[in-house]
């Protein structure tokens, strides 16, 4: 059975809202597509899902709490993280993923990986398939707390499309469902700190009564937690909506059309196409008056209908992803089906429409152009996919500056001076921003 190879499929979603990870975030859901798997290979995935379902955790301290940093880069949530007592990792904390996942890097491709069976991986897009590999018996450590015997999806350089080279991975790795499902999980964006613990029930109930707590209930299902939304069509209509909540997604939210027959196509939006995990996924960006998470609404707000055949899961519409929930601090408490979120200091910055053309990733040497859409200013430019992004209005293009230089090509400035690098040569260019509606 080790040399034989295990087709999933799933359902790819663009790399401008969902990390690597989310392309592997159905894992284990898929074991159910028993017609794709033979009688050997489905006893793989199922041993895989059984390990780790029955695998413990221990402590090394008395007070089962482990607080540490994390660092938002790109819109995703990068924590530390240790495997097999090696040096620091940077992982994706993705309530998304279902599985935990070791992407290839210049960090990780240090670590002693016995690699086991295949998997073969395919989803929306055209493009080529992905292979990765079944990895078992793994300590995965954060901060404090240590998962023992673990399994999981080591995923090659060549099986990820939108990294071309290693300067370009900026994480090693994500992690999901098996810390979510053992851990009440704190995120919170005003300490730039997550706190994993096995706190009682009286505990959280003391979050939910102090400081603007507000409970939501979260539906888990297939290792995936949902929760009820409201989203303003325009200033006249609403519709309550069903998202997967999806802390891996870097965008604000997506729907999905036809799943909701007050879901229709907006008059005014712009087209971005962003790679996925096996080929170009294309979604239609619009404004909504509101986005509303229990009593808490985000006003004039920048979301995504999902265009590229992608389906609905567990009968939800579409998913609410980072750029939305890090306007509030988070508590995850799967063992009682619940969300807490407290606004934070984010919580006014707006979220708006790019404005550029551009859509830039995180780079060693600043930020890589991975697209330009036709028709807007920076198609004007001496810029190229692929050219590396230096500097935007004299500050320096880094992983944690990234996010500051997408909100710059998103805001009410008339011109962003780039900098950038094409074959090692230094350009500089004033670009023009004008609404893409």
């Amino acid at each position: 059975m080790s040399t034989k190879s295990t087709r999933m499929k799933t359902f790819a979603r663009s790399v401008s809202q969902r990390a690597f990870g989310q392309h592997l975030a159905r894992v284990t859901a898929c074991l159910i597509l028993l017609s794709l798997i033979s009688g050997c290979q489905l006893v793989d995935m199922a041993k895989f899902s059984y390990v780790n379902a029955q695998s413990k955790h221990e402590w090394t301290n008395t007070i089962q709490s482990t607080q540490v940093p994390f660092k938002l880069i790109n819109n995703h949530i990068i924590v530390p993280v240790s495997i097999n007592d090696s040096e620091q990792l940077n992982f994706v904390l993705d309530s998304g993923a279902g599985a935990t996942v070791i992407t290839e890097s210049h960090r990780s491709r240090v670590l002693d990986l016995k690699k086991g069976n295949e998997i073969s991986i395919s989803g929306a897009g055209a493009g080529f398939e992905s292979v990765a590999n079944i990895v078992e018996d793994l300590k995965i450590s954060v901060g404090s707390v240590n998962l023992l015997g673990q399994s999981v999806i080591n995923i090659p350089l060549s099986a990820m499309p939108f990294f071309n080279e290693l300067e370009e991975a900026y994480f090693d790795g994500i992690i999901g469902y098996d810390f979510f499902r053992r851990f009440i999980v704190e995120i919170n964006y005003d300490t730039m700190t997550v706190i994993f613990s096995e706190k009682d029930q009286h505990e959280i109930e003391i979050y939910e009564a102090s400081k603007n707590w507000q409970q939501l209930p979260l539906e888990i299902s297939g290792s995936m937690p949902y929760l009820n939304a409201s989203v303003g069509l325009d200033t006249k209509s609403s519709i309550a909506v069903k998202l997967l909540v999806d802390t891996g997604s870097t965008g604000s939210f997506s729907l999905i059309p036809d799943t909701h027959p007050g879901l229709k196509e907006p008059d005014k939006y712009y087209t971005r196409t962003a790679q996925g995990l096996t080929g170009d996924i294309d979604s239609h960006v619009s404004s909504f008056s509101f986005l509303g998470l229990g009593q808490f609404q985000l006003e004039e707000v920048i979301g995504s209908y999902s265009m590229s055949g992608e389906e609905s899961e567990n009968d939800n519409h579409g998913l609410l992803g980072n750029q939305a929930m890090n306007r509030f601090n988070l508590i995850f408490d799967y063992q009682n089906n619940r969300l807490f979120l407290q606004p934070n200091h984010r919580f006014g910055i707006p979220i708006s429409p790019d404005k550029s053309g551009l859509r830039i990733m995180p780079h060693a040497r600043g930020g890589i152009v991975k697209g330009i859409a036709d028709g807007t200013a920076a198609a004007s430019l001496n810029l190229n996919v692929g050219d590396i992004v230096t500097r935007f209005d004299g500050e320096a293009v880094t992983e944690q500056t990234i996010s500051q230089l997408q909100r710059r090509l998103a805001s009410t400035q008339n011109t962003v001076r780039l900098c950038w690098l094409k074959n090692d040569t230094e350009h500089c260019e004033g670009l023009e921003l004008s609404s893409r509606f």
